[in-house]
């Protein structure tokens, strides 16, 4: 009897070893964007017909890896996000592009559905923080606070109050990152592509 306890004991003892071994280790993991241009701001919609990372020349690439530094292989996307307090994101709508492969490896080039405009993303996964925050901002013409995730007429009285005004210039308006000195004509035939858009 005390044979037979000694040896479950054993087996349980390797199996939370293991267990333990296939945490996500934020030391070991990390989390990379790339730039192919100087552009580094993405244009999102609730809708999902916002710029994409890969259209910007941004890519993420995600690598998780346990705390004795192997692979964590067939991580489901699911449950590798991008994040910031500052947007709403649509269910859905900020995770991976794929399980992670062999390498414990996955990439964000895709968009995120949400709203908002923010001067960094944190990638998460299985609710742990992947390295520093990503100096990869956002804007959208769901300016948030007023309609979360959806473009509506609040936005648009935003957007209104920058239109034509060099004084009133604001990158979270300008959508198309032309640069100042205005909020143009380009930036409302954006935002009326988008007027109506929310999460599906």
């Amino acid at each position: 009897m005390f044979k037979k306890s000694l040896v479950m004991l054993l087996v349980l003892a390797a199996f939370v070893s293991s267990a333990a071994a296939d945490i996500v280790c934020p030391d070991s993991s990390r989390a990379v964007a790339t730039f192919t241009t100087t552009k580094n701001r993405v244009t999102i919609a609730p809708n999902g017909a916002g710029e994409t990372f890969a259209s910007t020349g941004i890519t993420i690439d995600v690598y998780l890896k346990n705390c004795n530094g192997a692979p964590l292989v067939g991580v489901p996307a699911q449950e590798i996000v991008i994040y910031n307090v500052g947007l709403c994101i649509c269910p859905g709508g900020n995770i991976a592009d794929a399980a992670t492969d062999i390498n414990g490896h996955t990439t964000f080039t895709g968009t995120i559905r949400g709203g908002g405009c923010v001067e960094n993303l944190q990638v998460y996964a299985d609710g742990v923080a992947i390295g520093a925050a990503l100096l990869v901002k956002t804007n959208s013409p769901d300016a948030v606070p007023a309609s979360p995730c959806a473009v509506d007429a609040s936005d648009l009285a935003s957007l209104a109050a920058k239109l034509g005004i060099p004084a009133n210039y604001n990158i979270c308006f300008d959508y198309n990152e032309s640069g100042p000195p205005t909020i143009d004509a380009s930036d409302l035939a954006f935002f009326a592509s988008l007027l109506g858009a929310q999460c599906i």
